[in-house]
């Protein structure tokens, strides 16, 4: 398999449970199905005071998702300008 390839039996568990009692973390489960997940919650749903907090982790970025900015690339003369107006800038900001 190779890194654009995708293959869900190697994904990781994609569903986290988080389970809350008078605002404090008490639990945290990852699960791999949504039944597994309500499975988890119903268990828990039986407790007095016990909030439940799920989320879908599924969404991830691969490898060519996510562009990747690429520097400007100045000419030499360009760049020579560009850093003679940033040194001018800051003397003048000195004086002023």
């Amino acid at each position: 398999m190779s890194g654009d390839q995708f293959d869900e039996r190697d994904e990781a568990p994609t569903i986290e449970v988080r389970v809350f009692r008078r605002g404090q973390l008490v639990h945290q489960e990852l699960c791999e199905s949504e039944a597994e997940a309500a499975a988890v919650v119903d268990a828990w749903a039986e407790l007095d005071g016990v909030e439940c907090e799920v989320d879908d982790l599924s969404v991830r970025h691969r490898l060519g998702d996510v562009a990747e900015p690429e520097p400007a690339e100045l000419r030499d003369e360009e760049y020579a300008d560009a850093l003679e107006a940033t040194e001018a800038e800051g003397r003048a900001r000195r004086y002023e």
